[in-house]
């Protein structure tokens, strides 16, 4: 098994710390910025799924949503995502939101850095 490559500060080369994972609370949508975006960290367990931070509606901020029943509800208008993959649930017309990969590593989330958008 090949170890990750640090840098001098000892950060992972190729990812950016965002946050750390006891910050975040099971249920709770929370923000940070990663590479001057903001996303929005969503913990289930000890997973974490990162998304863009702004609904595609009208750029409300997600991490003041709410999550239930396995979506993400925007704040302003309650357009919903699932949590799973982002798509936008029914009665909107928007696309899904943009998710980035994750890495913990020593109880600090990791993103890419750059940062860029899963497929």
């Amino acid at each position: 098994m090949d170890l990750p490559v640090r840098d001098e500060d000892g950060m992972i080369e190729g990812w950016q710390a965002v946050a750390r994972l006891d910050a975040l609370t099971p249920g709770k949508p929370r923000e940070a910025l990663a590479g001057g975006r903001l996303v929005v960290l969503l913990r289930q367990g000890d997973a974490v799924t990162a998304y863009q931070g702004l609904c595609p509606h009208q750029a409300a901020r997600l991490g003041f949503g709410r999550i239930a029943d396995g979506w993400l509800h925007c704040p302003h208008h309650q357009a919903r995502f699932n949590l799973a993959d982002g798509a936008c649930g029914p009665g909107w017309r928007l696309p899904a939101l943009q998710r980035f990969a994750t890495r913990i590593e020593d109880g600090v989330i990791l993103l890419p850095d750059p940062l860029t958008p899963l497929e």
